[in-house]
C-alpha cells in the first residue's frame, strides 16, 4: 500500500475505534434553559449553567421541563433562578432520569400571573382557579426516578393547587368533596438517590418530599420544608355561597367518603390549628430503606412520616407545628437525639401498631399547644424509648398525657409530663420523673429523682 493511502487509512480506522467509546468528559458552559436541556441529555460532563433569572416559558411549549436523562454529569446551578408561572405546566417540569448526576444550586420559584407572593383571601383564591390554583394533577414538581443521584443545595417553592386553605379535610384523593388539584415538591422513585441541603416552601396542597415504587437507600440529609397553618374558626369567614366552607354548611365530611351529609361529618372546630398542606418527609408502601438526618419540617400535615416504608433511621431532626403527628416509624425504626412539639398533634403516634422501635426524643416546649390529642401515642409492641424535655414554659394540661397502649416496651421518661398506662397493658417498664397513672399492676414502673441521666 503506498504511504499516502496507509495514512488514510490510519486515520479511518482511528475514527472507527474511537467511535466505539463514549465522548471523553468536558465542560459544558450554557447560557438559556434550551442549551441546558441538551447537555444534560448527553453524559460524562460538567455543565455550568450562567448566574441569572430565566423563564420556563423561554422553553417550546411541548417540552417545557428540565430532562435530567444523562448520566455522570455535574451540573452547576448556582445563583440560577427558574420562574415557572403557574398554569404554564400540567406535570413534572424537573425530571432526573439519568444515574450518578450530582446537581448543585438552582432556585425554582412557582409564582401567579396576579403576582401575589402570599395567599390572604382563601375565598377569591379558590375562585379564580384558573389563573391561581392550577395544580398538578398530583404530581410532584421534582421527580427523581434515576440511580445515585444526588440534588443539592436547591430551593422549590411550590404554588398553586385546588383548593387551597383546608388542608386534608375535603379529602386527600379520590373520593373527595370538591375534587382536587395537587402541586407536591419533590419524588423519589429511583435507587440510592440524595438530597442534601434542600429548602422547599410547601404553598399549596400536596406533599413535601415523599417516595414511592423502589425508592431505596435513599437519604434526605440537611433539608428544610415549610408548609403553612391557619386557624379553622377562619373559615366561618368564608361566608360567600361559592366558598367552599359556607357549601359544605360549616361541616367536615365523613374521612371515609367524603359526602357533605354523610353520618360521620361534623361542624368545623374553631379552636384547631391545621396546616394547609400533606406530609413533610413521606414514604409509601414500599421495602426501601431511608436516612433522615439533620432535618426540619414545619407547619405541615404530618412531620417526618416513614410508617409504610422499610427499615429507617432518623437523627439530629426537629419536627414541629404540624398537624396530624411529628413522627412516625416503620418496625423497628430508629430515632436518634431528634426533637419535636406537640402543639397541633401528638409527638408521634405508632401508626399501625408498628413495633420495636429504639427512639430519643427531645420534647420541645408547647405552651400554646390546642387540641384534644395526647403529648405521644405509644401503640405496638417492645420499644425503646427514651424522652428529655427542652428548658422553656410546659402544658400541662390535665388531659394531656404520654400514652402507652402497647405491652413490653421501655420507657424512659425525663419530663414533667405525666404518663398513663392504657387498660389491659402489660409487661411494660416505666422510669418516670412525671406521675405515672392507669395498669400499675402488671406493668413495672420506677420513679426518677431527677429529669437528668
Amino acid at each position: 500500500m503506498p504511504p499516502t493511502s496507509m495514512s488514510h487509512f490510519r486515520i479511518i480506522l482511528a475514527i472507527a475505534l474511537l467511535s466505539q467509546f463514549p465522548a471523553l468528559a468536558g465542560n459544558l458552559n450554557v447560557s438559556t434553559l434550551e442549551e441546558l436541556n441538551a447537555a444534560i441529555a448527553k453524559s460524562g460532563n460538567t455543565i455550568r449553567m450562567e448566574p441569572g433569572r430565566y423563564d420556563l416559558e423561554q422553553l417550546p411549549r411541548n417540552s417545557r421541563k428540565l430532562a435530567f436523562s444523562g448520566s455522570d454529569n455535574t451540573v452547576i446551578l448556582k445563583d440560577v433562578y427558574v420562574k415557572v408561572t403557574v398554569g404554564l405546566v400540567n406535570r413534572s417540569y424537573i425530571e432526573v432520569t439519568g444515574d450518578n448526576n450530582t446537581i448543585t444550586g438552582g432556585e425554582f420559584e412557582d409564582t401567579y400571573k396576579s403576582g401575589i407572593t402570599f395567599v390572604k383571601d382563601f375565598s377569591a383564591y379558590n375562585k379564580d382557579r384558573r389563573n391561581l390554583a392550577a395544580g398538578l394533577r398530583g404530581d410532584a414538581v421534582m421527580n427523581v426516578d434515576g440511580r445515585n443521584n444526588t440534588v443539592k443545595d436547591l430551593k422549590l417553592t411550590v404554588r398553586g393547587s385546588w383548593p387551597y386553605g383546608y388542608g386534608s379535610f375535603y379529602g386527600i384523593g379520590a373520593p373527595s368533596t370538591f375534587g382536587l388539584n395537587k402541586r407536591c415538591g419533590i419524588l423519589v422513585r429511583g435507587v440510592g438517590n440524595t438530597l442534601d441541603g434542600i429548602e422547599l416552601q410547601q404553598r399549596a396542597f400536596g406533599h413535601g418530599i415523599y417516595m414511592q415504587k423502589g425508592a431505596d437507600k435513599t437519604v434526605i440529609r440537611n433539608c428544610h420544608v415549610e408548609g403553612r397553618i391557619r386557624k379553622t374558626g377562619d373559615l366561618y369567614q368564608e361566608t360567600d355561597r361559592e366558598d367552599l366552607p359556607k357549601r359544605s354548611g360549616y361541616r367536615f365530611p365523613n374521612r371515609d367518603d367524603f359526602k357533605l351529609k354523610s353520618p360521620g361529618s361534623y361542624p368545623i372546630p374553631k379552636d384547631r390549628v391545621h396546616s394547609l398542606c400533606e406530609d413533610g418527609i413521606r414514604m409509601y408502601n414500599i421495602r426501601g430503606s431511608i436516612t433522615v438526618e439533620n432535618c426540619t419540617v414545619t407547619k405541615m400535615r404530618g412531620g417526618i412520616r416513614l410508617y409504610l416504608g422499610g427499615p429507617a433511621i432518623v437523627k439530629d431532626c426537629t419536627v414541629t407545628y404540624c398537624e396530624y403527628t411529628g413522627y412516625n416509624l416503620p418496625n423497628k425504626g430508629r430515632v436518634i437525639n431528634s426533637s419535636g412539639d406537640f402543639s397541633f398533634g401528638p409527638l408521634t403516634d405508632y401508626r399501625s401498631n408498628r413495633s420495636g422501635t429504639r427512639a430519643e426524643w427531645t420534647i420541645l416546649p408547647s405552651p400554646e399547644a390546642s387540641g384534644a390529642h395526647n403529648i405521644m401515642d405509644i401503640l405496638g409492641n417492645g420499644h425503646r424509648i427514651t424522652l428529655n424535655r427542652e428548658k422553656g414554659p410546659i402544658d400541662l394540661n390535665q388531659e394531656r398525657a404520654i400514652v402507652i397502649h402497647g405491652n413490653d416496651s421501655t420507657i424512659i421518661n425525663r419530663t414533667e409530663y405525666k404518663v398513663v398506662l392504657a387498660k389491659g397493658t402489660k409487661g411494660n417498664r416505666v422510669s418516670s420523673y412525671g406521675p405515672v397513672s392507669g395498669e400499675m399492676g402488671r406493668n413495672k414502673v420506677e420513679k426518677l429523682d431527677s429529669l437528668q441521666p
